[in-house]
């Protein structure tokens, strides 16, 4: 019988970012910070057993963006769906950048489910570019 190491399974969940937006996160919730990093990851089973990565039909795993912001309660984790995507970037429209960088300053807030699909939640963000050494934007 194999042995499993659950001290190593329960400090690795200790030391996982939590998710800015749960799902019993509440309209009118907002989420502000820095952002300190982007990247893509394997994303999770829904209902799959813990650790366990979502895959294609060709057995790949997915993989799912991730923004994680310094809050004032601490490191959060975006995940970034379609509507939340669209609303970053129509923040950085208005912001007029078309970079989306480290050392920038986001707000996103939850406005609360689409009227029109019960299962996707609308959002609006704010994006404030990082003031380069140089002084400009």
């Amino acid at each position: 019988m194999a042995s499993t190491n659950f001290g190593q399974r329960f400090t690795r969940a200790a030391a996982k970012i939590p998710s800015a937006f749960g799902k019993n996160t509440t309209p009118g919730t907002t989420v502000y910070g820095r952002i300190t990093n982007i990247g893509e990851q394997p994303k999770l089973k829904y209902g799959g057993a813990p650790g366990e990565v979502d895959i294609d039909e060709r057995g790949n795993p997915i993989m799912q963006l991730f923004i994680t912001i310094e809050t004032p309660n601490g490191p959060r984790n975006l995940y970034p769906t379609s509507r939340m995507e669209q609303a970053i970037g129509q923040a950085m429209n208005a912001a007029g950048v078309t970079d989306f960088d480290p050392g920038a300053t986001l707000s996103v807030t939850y406005t609360g489910p689409d009227p029109d699909n019960d299962k996707a939640r609308l959002y609006t963000a704010k994006y404030t570019p990082a003031v380069t050494n140089s002084g400009g934007r």
